[in-house]
């Protein structure tokens, strides 16, 4: 199944080209948001892209799987950071945030069946500030709270509609999951830097 490794391949590109914008946009924490996104998508690369008895395929599956969910959940994690930075940078909230999350994933280690909720949990909070900040931002941002919140929510659109859709074949469902990953990191890379950077020196 090498064709897999395709759209995967799109995320990594497309995910590490975001991660340099934002970066460069002093954007660290989306930035590393991006760059776990590319390592999940990596991992696929290899996983399909370089096997040839299935062997790869089988020993790389649960790795795969782990990096996708709990490396997806703390990118959103991030994602959050990075917006709420941006309103109010204070290391007093940033210590709490960051040891919130760090008692999530470790549940999500835990107990596997919290990735999901809590996957879901950020993603709907990302929406919500990228709405906030566009609208604080007016035509500065150069997007409307409706279009900020249209970006920022596709991932989680995408995850529920598309990941692992029933009506869909395997291979139909893995592809559009992955194109329209690769096209919100594309998507973010422009909503995200647009914003300045309110917390830089």
């Amino acid at each position: 199944m090498p064709h897999f490794a395709l759209s995967e391949l799109l995320i990594v590109v497309v995910g590490l080209w975001a991660a340099r914008r934002l970066y460069g946009a002093g954007r660290g924490a989306a930035a590393l948001a991006l760059i776990l996104f590319s390592a999940a998508a990596g991992i696929g690369v290899i996983r399909f892209g370089l096997d040839r008895d299935g062997a790869l395929i089988a020993a790389l599956a649960d790795i795969h799987r782990f990096a996708g969910t709990l490396g997806g959940t703390a990118a959103m994690m991030a994602l959050v950071y990075d917006l709420l930075q941006r309103r109010a940078p204070n290391p007093v909230w940033q210590g709490r945030y960051m040891a919130a999350c760090a008692i999530a994933l470790a549940l999500a280690l835990a107990f596997p069946v919290l990735s999901v909720p809590f996957f879901i949990w950020w993603s709907v909070a990302f929406i919500g500030l990228a709405a906030i900040l566009a609208d604080r931002l007016g035509p500065a941002s150069g997007m409307t709270p409706f279009m900020a919140m249209s970006i920022a929510g596709l991932m989680l659109v995408n995850a529920v509609v598309f990941r692992q859709a029933s009506w869909l074949s395997v291979s139909m469902s893995w592809h559009i999951f992955h194109v329209l990953v690769a096209v919100w990191a594309f998507g973010l890379a422009h909503l995200l830097a647009a914003a300045p950077n309110r917390s830089a020196p």
